[in-house]
């Protein structure tokens, strides 16, 4: 049975195979939606290539001539086939290639973590296993996911890489493999169910 205080453990078949204590300082861990919003903001602001790039008037291809004269013609005056109001015109004010990073503190990002796995274990999102299954085929993978109640978007979390684990979860939908050593707010709140071993947990608990 799973409660604030305990988290139920699963077998690979999805039979109970033990109890995980949950520690009171993340039972007593209190929301900070602000605090998850600023620092997952900051990751994703971090994860942008800012490789967008438009022509400026100056840059894009095209002569300077002025297309006819200034009077007499009955049209619009005009002084060159490059301006923003022509098509095939320099773009005005159209981005052009920066840098959208923004620097996370340690603190902020340790915070940030600690509460989104209290959010988490609140949530009852947290699956733990005896042991992560190791299936070669992804087929294999999403079934075990489904039986132990994590198809929704799983984020498996591991001691240390597994290329076996990866490569199965790779073409499910939604889903993702992560060692503890990398998890972040970003990547918690990112996906659904959280599966991992009762060593995982146990450490990580102890560490946030």
């Amino acid at each position: 049975m799973t409660t604030m205080e305990t988290l139920k453990v699963v077998d690979k078949h999805g039979r109970a195979a033990g109890e995980v204590a949950v520690s009171e300082k993340l039972r007593t861990a209190r929301a900070n939606p602000q605090l998850l919003h600023d620092v997952i903001t900051g990751y994703r602001r971090n994860r942008r290539a800012g490789t967008a790039s438009t022509l400026t008037k100056g840059e894009v291809a095209g002569s300077g001539k002025k297309p006819w004269r200034q009077k007499g013609t009955g049209r619009a005056r005009a002084g060159y086939r490059r301006s923003p109001v022509w098509r095939g015109g320099g773009a005005t004010f159209g981005p052009k290639p920066r840098d959208f990073g923004r620097s996370i503190p340690k603190a902020l990002r340790r915070k940030a973590l600690a509460a989104a796995f209290a959010d988490k274990v609140r949530g009852g999102e947290i699956v733990l296993v005896d042991a992560v299954a190791r299936p070669a085929k992804t087929k294999e993978m999403a079934g075990w996911l489904k039986t132990i109640g994590a198809a929704n978007a799983p984020l498996i979390v591991l001691g240390a890489p597994d290329p076996a684990v990866e490569r199965a979860t790779r073409n499910i939908p939604g889903a993702s493999v992560a060692q503890r050593g990398a998890l972040s707010a970003w990547l918690l709140m990112a996906h659904g169910a959280v599966v991992m071993a009762r060593g995982e947990f146990e450490f990580l608990q102890e560490r946030l």
